[in-house]
């Protein structure tokens, strides 16, 4: 009898929830990317400018590690996942605090620094996101 030779499975069609979390996170990096050569220019041609330039430091660290993980996003490793939650929520803790220190603590100001975050990693967090990022 001839042996039976398994073939190695298709992989499955990514979710709408990890579909829309890779949507916002590319946008993420895209307006990052913006941010970040603004500010930087800004930072650039004035002096004296050291918080500012912290801060401008960070979010292309930020935006350099979104990019990253938006470019191994069909890897499906759950490192990704995790990376990519991990990212969102020091991103989102770190809006929090820039917003608290300058003392506008105001839904207008915070909602959008808090809103992209959490557009990644609620729907990360689902349970079809889970078995797509279990490779």
């Amino acid at each position: 009898m001839a042996d039976v030779i398994q073939a190695e499975r298709m992989p499955a069609a990514m979710p709408a929830t990890v579909r829309a979390a890779r949507f916002v996170l590319t946008l993420q990096v895209a307006f990052g990317i913006v941010g970040v050569a603004f500010v930087g220019a800004i930072v650039f041609a004035s002096v004296g400018a050291a918080p500012i330039l912290l801060m401008v430091l960070f979010q292309a660290a930020i935006t350099a590690l979104q990019g990253w993980l938006v470019s191994r996003w069909p890897s499906r490793r759950r490192l990704v996942r995790w990376g990519a939650v991990a990212v969102e929520v020091v991103s989102a803790g770190a809006a929090l605090a820039i917003v608290a220190i300058d003392g506008d603590l105001r839904w207008a100001a915070l909602l959008p620094r808090v809103l992209f975050p959490l557009a990644v990693v609620i729907p990360l967090l689902t349970p079809p996101a889970g078995r797509w990022f279990d490779r």
